[in-house]
């Protein structure tokens, strides 16, 4: 594991993060995430294994950044586009990431991202939007859009790769969000990080350039 500025980065083969020695049941941890005494994201990037052909693939010059405030907020989607203004950036790998698949059985390829938020985003005011349980479908999207855009707590995960064009956003999100459903939206809200929360979020690589192992 590395300490980079606050922000935690694993590397081990297929998966960037969770494996260690601590992964046995009863080991004690000092791991804040862990611990719940921080906020944390996991970002797990998920690829596909082969090209139309069956031909092996792999995911090259991946960046990670973690944004929040109003100028990420109003944004709109930006896959396939260059990323938007992250002007309050929270967390961001340090270097860039390649993805391949380790083992013939694999249905796809995976790799996991970890970060620590600053203490100072921790200690922003949460309160979730849990009002809007009671609305109807189209009620509580348009309140949690409206909640989202203002909400401290809120935030924007970018995946970024340099293309022909440069800099293009290979998953967003917002776009994400974008193709919420109204379970969806019931269930998940918008992606934000609570006090002392661990949370999970999966990417699927959808615009990300593909190369030969």
């Amino acid at each position: 594991m590395v300490m980079e500025l606050g922000k935690r980065l694993f590397s081990v083969g297929l998966l960037f993060g969770m494996l260690g020695i601590c992964s046995t049941s009863g080991c004690e941890t000092s791991d804040p995430c862990t611990l719940r005494q921080a906020a944390c994201v996991d970002v797990s990037l998920i690829g596909k294994r082969t090209d139309a052909m069956g031909a092996p693939i792999a995911y090259r010059d991946l960046s990670v950044q973690v944004c929040s405030g109003s100028t990420a907020a109003a944004a709109p989607c930006s896959e396939g586009q260059p990323p938007p203004n992250c002007s309050n950036e929270l967390a961001r790998t340090m270097s860039p990431l390649t993805l391949t698949a380790v083992a013939a059985y694999s249905a796809n390829v995976q790799g996991l991202v970890s970060f620590q938020l600053p203490s100072s985003f921790n200690e922003q005011t949460d309160e979730p939007p849990l009002e809007v349980d009671s609305l109807d479908a189209v009620a509580r999207k348009a309140r949690l859009l409206m909640l989202r855009d203002r909400d401290p707590r809120a935030v924007r995960i970018l995946i970024t790769q340099p293309q022909n064009s440069g800099a293009v956003t290979v998953w967003d999100s917002r776009c994400e969000e974008d193709l919420f459903s109204d379970d969806e939206w019931s269930k998940l809200k918008y992606y934000r990080v609570g006090k002392n929360e661990y949370r999970s979020v999966f990417a699927p690589l959808r615009k990300a350039q593909t190369s030969t192992p």
